[in-house]
């Protein structure tokens, strides 16, 4: 029996730019992979925001505006 291993990413979407970038976070859970894209907000500074994904299923958003507050947990 084979198990399904999913990644977890973020997209960077910044303004005026018609493609979003992707990265590949090395996280164990998901408090690290919002950790790892916490400090990809603070390193990208034209980021309009940082979307979290573990597969398909979203984990969270960080706004540029305040990377550290702004850790929304997807529900």
């Amino acid at each position: 029996m084979s198990q399904t291993f999913d990644s977890y990413f973020c997209i960077v979407v910044t303004p005026d730019e018609p493609v979003a970038d992707l990265c590949v976070l090395d996280a164990v859970d998901d408090a690290a992979a919002l950790r790892a894209a916490s400090e990809i907000a603070h390193a990208w500074p034209a980021a309009r925001r940082v979307e979290v994904y573990r597969g398909e299923r979203p984990i969270g958003v960080i706004s540029a505006a305040t990377p550290d507050a702004s850790l929304l947990e997807a529900a």
